[in-house]
């Protein structure tokens, strides 16, 4: 039986979700990439949760989210609109109609079928379970339409980090996203891969720029907010030069420095795959994982993991609750 998934039920909270391919298959191809991609948009929509950046590769994806269960609670007109961006005109499957008619039930219909249908949509909503069910059951079922095959896509259930809502240690896990394709060797810079958030938000997506911009408050307009992500991700000079990757530092190099108790920027960390930021519980500070809102949800567990200092960044306070007491902090991204 697998672990209890950790939520705040309480208010909004932030989310690190991942997913990979049955076998580690590399079933998301560029046309999938670009599916999946819309896929998520629709299903964001519908489950009223914010996106904050996303990475797919051909094996796995990405997303940092911030869900608010209060999305719950919304009008009917929110209600159909959301339903019309999943489903579009078509009539969803487990309820036989389509937006109109769902407008027309909520408005015109008798008491008992509208209550009936708004609580069964709501409670797929403002849920970080409902959110990532919409999205894989979906792209599953057009992935098998159009290549007629059949059964599951995913390997296991997704995983997700609690992360604490502040923007230094959002921005830092965003960053870590959108370098994945840096990280795999597919692009040099982060801007070059197409299916990541950073990317989107350079080509227009205001969503994702206002997200993303929001982890840099003290900034003064969105270009000196992007500039300031740049500089998270690449290091000194890269918003300058252009060319932040520059002269690549060996990975075994880091780790070695890692294993030697030293500490690291954070543009060397994220050249890295940090296990914590993936398969912890919970991520964010000694004093919020012990007492403050993620104690408060690490409590609601069976067995609620002890939490622990990471210390690879300089004056950085960081913590990670984790099941499992020993574990690798980071691994060569090279595999």
């Amino acid at each position: 039986m697998g672990e209890i998934r950790i939520k705040n039920e309480d208010g909004p909270a932030v989310y690190h979700v991942t997913s990979r391919v049955i076998q580690k298959r590399r079933l998301l191809a560029d046309t999938q990439r670009e599916v999946w991609v819309a896929a998520l948009r629709r299903a964001a929509e519908f489950s009223g949760v914010e996106v904050i950046t996303y990475c797919v590769l051909e094996t796995h994806f990405h997303i940092l989210v911030r869900i608010d269960p209060a999305a719950r609670m919304c009008a009917d007109a929110t209600l159909v609109r959301r339903y019309r961006a999943l489903y579009g005109e078509a009539r969803a499957q487990w309820s036989g109609i389509n937006a109109d008619e769902l407008a027309h039930a909520l408005e015109k219909g008798p008491p008992e079928t509208g209550e009936r249908l708004r609580a069964r949509l709501r409670r797929r909503m403002g849920d970080i379970s409902e959110f990532m069910r919409t999205l894989r059951q979906r792209y599953t079922r057009w992935f098998n339409r159009a290549h007629e095959t059949a059964g599951t896509l995913w390997a296991e259930r997704f995983g997700s980090v609690l992360v604490q809502d502040t923007p230094w240690l959002v921005g830092l896990i965003a960053a870590y996203i959108d370098l994945n394709a840096v990280r795999a060797g597919l692009a040099d810079l982060p801007e070059n891969y197409r299916w990541c958030g950073y990317t989107e938000a350079l080509a227009g997506n205001e969503e994702l720029c206002r997200a993303l911009c929001a982890c840099f408050p003290a900034a003064k307009d969105t270009k000196e907010a992007l500039a300031c992500y740049r500089l998270l991700m690449l290091g000194k000079g890269a918003a300058a030069k252009g060319d932040g990757m520059g002269t690549r530092i060996d990975p075994a190099a880091l780790i070695e420095a890692v294993k030697n108790g030293g500490e690291l920027q954070p543009h060397e960390l994220l050249r890295l795959r940090v296990r914590y930021f993936t398969e912890g519980r919970a991520l964010g500070s000694q004093d919020w994982l012990e007492r403050g809102g993620g104690a408060r949800v690490l409590a609601k567990l069976n067995r609620p993991p002890p939490s622990r200092p990471v210390e690879l960044l300089d004056n950085a306070d960081l913590a990670v609750a984790r099941s499992r007491a020993r574990y690798r902090a980071v691994e060569d991204p090279r595999g």
